[in-house]
């Protein structure tokens, strides 16, 4: 075989291998991504049979939401990580430099583990959403809402607000079909926000924070009247609204 030959030999073999790579990458990532899938089908199989023998809970650690033996989600989970390192401005770059173990908290999945937890759940009527409240040391009393579907296989954890002070998840509609929360919170002033279930569509918002100028008073919700009103006070005025 003359110089030229083994030149193009070698070029063809390292191509070969290059592609190679590439496809056993890309083989690797889809059957991470498959089992990944397959265990949340499997979790959701068995939140289908036991979730009418008990109620999902806070373990005691608060680092866990349970049913029965089974976790639902691990404070840790990713997209929890992902929130408080990319959209909770703790771990932006100023914060990172102003605070000695900063980094570590944004950068370290068991160091952020020891220091957040869930404060608090609401549970929807049938138990299969469930609204929850997300803090951490690093920043109390602040937190963040959102709500986990446990029986979905896609966009199972929706965060509602940013992470700020005075944001509460309220409860569910008599029958699950909305629910409301407190948020866009702004010198202990907060506006109500009622929100489709299953689509996450505004319903209504009372106290709006785009409005912030007019705003003078907290807003509190007082209770369900039916799955569409609400009941809720504005300062001392008691009001009633229909959506």
């Amino acid at each position: 075989m003359d110089k030229q030959s083994v030149q193009r030999f070698r070029f063809r073999f390292i191509i070969f291998i290059i592609v190679a790579i590439v496809l056993m990458s890309g083989c690797g990532e889809n059957l991470i991504v498959q089992q990944k899938q397959i265990g949340v089908d499997n979790q959701i199989k068995q939140v289908k049979q036991i979730k009418n023998l008990s109620d999902p809970f806070l373990s005691p650690d608060k680092k866990s939401i349970v049913l029965g033996d089974l976790v639902l989600l691990n404070i840790d989970d990713d997209e929890i990580f992902e929130f408080f390192k990319e959209k909770s401005q703790l771990c932006n770059e100023s914060n990172l430099t102003s605070e000695s173990d900063r980094k570590k908290f944004c950068e370290d999945k068991e160091t952020f583990k020891s220091k957040t937890n869930f404060a608090s759940i609401v549970l929807s009527p049938d138990k299969t959403n469930i609204g929850f409240s997300i803090e951490t040391q690093e920043q109390t009393p602040d937190n963040v809402i959102g709500i986990f579907y446990t029986l979905s296989l896609t966009n199972r954890i929706n965060f509602l607000t940013n992470f700020y002070l005075g944001n509460k998840f309220i409860s569910f509609s008599p029958s699950g079909t909305n629910f409301v929360y407190k948020g866009g919170c702004w010198e202990a002033m907060c506006g109500l926000f009622v929100k489709d279930s299953k689509t996450l569509a505004e319903k209504i918002s009372l106290n709006n924070p785009e409005y912030a100028d007019l705003r003078t008073v907290d807003a509190e919700f007082v209770r369900w009247i039916s799955d569409n009103e609400v009941e809720y006070k504005l300062g001392a005025e008691l009001k009633q609204v229909k959506f």
